[in-house]
């Protein structure tokens, strides 16, 4: 049935979001409620095991240093087996590298990989999806088995720092009025979430917009051109089966407020899991919308109906179907979404201290020694051992 449409408000392309808004789209605060229409995961509070200090020294250098720095003990599955220090990897390898000790972090991380086989990382709002072209492919994209590959992907990442500061909460409003300004400025609870590695199918993969309680908008979340998603049928199921998961399982559920972003993967036989949640908001990407426009398509949604006189409809008159929400996917091969020659996150895709290592080397010589800055960076000199950060 349709969705009723609130009535109209001021035109502000972003609402007003309280901190409690943003939290709201954190794993953690969610996954209960949804578990069993969303994929297993494990939240582990990063707080909780005593090593936020020692985490953010490690994000800190990432951010800072050119070189590859990973956890002592994480078993760098890219790295290979260990080779002899070589004075040519870089200028600074006769330096001892720092070592960093996240035992706790460590140990949970392989219990969620023994859990189940693989796992998917993200932290607090943000997976690093633009990094995952590090690890190998062939079981999908963020695929990891030990904890340097789940660190790698985070250290490699732009969208890492994304949330580890009072930043994350930039422009939102305490909805306690009461509540002491230091309070709400602090740095944000920091989560790392493993979820249950499965292998999906990008074309089955939507990213849905609600403003003021009204599902405005559904669009494809892969950039490619997808055949089967072009016929009408195939477009109204989408839509159809969209909405009534939306007013079946999350509008009433959802602990949010009234404006959100929420990603769904659509099974082979149609029935929806929750992939994510976001803030509705300029920071949470909209592929193949403008927040401008979706802002528009409300507004358009709530102008009074006319009869065939010109006329306004009476209130008692029987409202038309609602035209929200609007479906899109890339209707062409040619679209400027889809026509790109490099890949998705294509610019982030090569760190800074990859391009100056590979200056002056052969394939062969940068591989090697890629490798054996990531055996030195996971702690596998016994000289490091010293230089405890």
């Amino acid at each position: 049935m349709p969705v009723p449409v609130p009535p109209a408000g001021p035109a502000v392309t972003f609402p007003t979001l309280t901190r409690e808004n943003i939290d709201a789209a954190r794993t953690s605060q969610w996954l209960d409620k949804f578990e069993d229409i969303t994929a297993n995961a494990t939240v582990i509070d990063i707080d909780a095991l005593g090593e936020r200090d020692a985490f953010l020294k490690l994000t800190a250098q990432w951010i800072e240093e050119d070189g590859i720095f990973l956890p002592e003990d994480s078993e760098g599955s890219v790295a290979g087996p260990s080779r002899p220090r070589s004075a040519s990897v870089s200028s600074t390898s006769s330096t001892s590298a720092p070592v960093y000790h996240l035992p706790k972090m460590n140990a949970a991380i392989r219990d969620a990989i023994k859990k189940y086989g693989a796992v998917f990382p993200k932290l607090n709002w943000t997976a690093p999806r633009d990094a995952a072209f590090l690890l190998p492919q062939g079981h999908g994209p963020l695929h990891c088995t030990t904890p340097a590959d789940v660190y790698l992907l985070l250290k490699s990442s732009d969208f890492t720092t994304h949330g580890l500061d009072q930043r994350a909460y930039e422009g939102a409003e305490s909805a306690d009025a009461s509540a002491p300004v230091d309070n709400f400025f602090t740095v944000p609870h920091l989560e790392l979430v493993l979820k249950a590695f499965t292998e999906m199918n990008p074309s089955r993969e939507v990213r849905c917009f609600v403003r003021d309680n009204t599902l405005i908008a559904i669009e494809q979340r892969d950039a490619n051109f997808y055949e089967h998603l072009q016929t009408p049928e195939a477009q109204a199921k989408i839509v159809t089966t969209v909405r009534e998961f939306w007013e079946d399982e999350i509008r009433e559920n959802y602990d949010g407020g009234d404006h959100y972003v929420f990603d769904l993967y659509l099974g082979e036989h149609g029935t929806p899991t929750i992939v994510d949640f976001g803030a509705y908001r300029e920071s949470t990407d909209a592929v193949l919308f403008s927040y401008e426009e979706m802002q528009q398509l409300l507004e358009q949604s709530r102008e009074p109906q006319v009869n065939s006189a010109g006329e306004p409809e009476s209130a008692t008159a029987t409202p038309p179907p609602t035209r929200l929400p609007v479906l899109r996917v890339i209707d062409s091969a040619a679209h400027p979404a889809a026509n790109r020659a490099a890949p998705q996150f294509g610019t982030n895709m090569m760190p800074l201290e990859m391009l100056e290592m590979s200056e002056g080397r052969t394939l062969q010589e940068f591989t090697q020694a890629w490798e054996e800055a990531m055996r030195l960076g996971g702690g596998g000199d016994d000289n490091d051992s010293d230089d405890e950060e």
